[in-house]
């Protein structure tokens, strides 16, 4: 038993469960909230790697802790139905939790009102460890649970671990369907090199390891132990590298696995490819192909209010605009190569 619910009516009910796949900074996170609207849809309340470690799987050896035992957690965990919350109730929400000892700032709030609130320590906890997106959340209102209801469960997760998880997922799920997208690595690795300098956003990993990198470990004190979004093989090489060399890494070692799989269940027709830059300038026809593919309602995406939903970040204040990532930018844009045969023309 788990949560309730029997593994392997667990496992019976989760059908074409849709997993988006991309490197931190594609706009998985944006592809999920929109894709949630769809009514027949349901999500977790938060990135899916706090499952995994959970369950006892790691995030890139491709340990696999079996299916029945994922689809349990996931169906006890997924939920739909909500609806957008209120200022004054985001603010009672955050005061609720700060009176709890959580620190504001990891709340899934806007800006404005953390600053509002007027949060005194800024920074990680000190010993704990944390999800690429904000631990602590809103939880959603009137919801419908997974576990309160009968029949099919239909999910819609993301999470960047799943770079390495595709052989094991799409072999535990015979049904289910991949939605890869990709960004241009220019633009993707300013973007992890904003949320590395974020000052309360992206913490993932307290290492014993202490940590000297350049434009990060000497930008604020807890970058000497944080590290921040996936950790991928060979990141101990990188802690005295510089931050551009670290995120041209980590899009890098993101992106080959995903190459390597993708092309394959793109050509079994169980995968599809697109990008951030269709996602966002091309809204309506980019929902209209992924609805296509997976079937989904496209008017219930609502793509006229893209704008509106939630990105974890899309401020570059804290990026140093290092001259030295559009080198590293062209030389690693090859490796999207083998994925342009299956974009649409003008989408590459």
């Amino acid at each position: 038993m788990n949560f309730g619910i029997e593994m392997t009516d667990a496992r019976d009910r989760l059908e074409r469960p849709i997993f988006i796949v991309g490197s931190p900074r594609s706009g998985t996170t944006l592809l999920q909230n929109v894709l949630s609207r769809e009514p027949s849809l349901f999500k977790l309340g938060r990135e899916s790697r706090f499952l995994w470690h959970r369950l006892g799987g790691q995030e890139v050896t491709g340990s696999f802790p079996g299916a029945d035992a994922v689809a349990a957690e996931y169906v006890a965990e997924a939920y739909r139905g909500e609806r957008a919350w209120r200022a004054d109730e985001q603010r009672r929400w955050a005061v609720r939790c700060t009176s709890q000892g959580i620190p504001a700032q990891y709340l899934d709030l806007p800006h404005e009102l953390v600053e509002e609130l007027g949060t005194e320590a800024v920074g990680p906890f000190a010993d704990s460890m944390q999800s690429e997106t904000a631990p602590f959340t809103l939880p959603p209102l009137d919801p419908v649970w997974a576990a309160d209801i009968e029949g099919p469960v239909r999910l819609v997760d993301k999470d960047t671990g799943h770079c390495w998880r595709i052989p094991e997922l799409s072999a535990g799920f015979p049904d289910a369907q991949f939605i890869l997208i990709v960004r241009d690595p220019e633009d993707a690795m300013r973007s992890l090199m904003a949320g590395w300098r974020h000052p309360t956003w992206f913490f993932t990993y307290r290492l014993d390891t202490p940590l000297n990198i350049a434009g990060y470990s000497d930008f604020a004190p807890w970058g000497q132990r944080w590290w921040n979004f996936n950790l991928f093989p060979g990141w101990e090489s990188l802690v005295s590298a510089p931050l551009e060399e670290v995120v041209d890494a980590q899009w890098c070692a993101a992106v080959t696995p995903i190459i390597e799989h993708g092309v394959r269940l793109i050509e079994q027709g169980r995968a599809l490819v697109t990008t951030y830059k269709s996602l966002v300038s091309e809204t309506r026809a980019t929902l209209g192909a992924i609805a296509e593919f997976a079937d989904l309602d496209a008017s219930s995406l609502r793509a006229e209010d893209l704008d509106r939903a939630y990105m974890s970040m899309s401020s570059s204040t804290f990026d140093p605009g290092s001259s030295d990532l559009r080198q590293r930018a062209d030389r690693a844009r090859e490796l999207l190569d083998p994925l342009s045969t299956f974009l649409p023309a003008g989408r590459a």
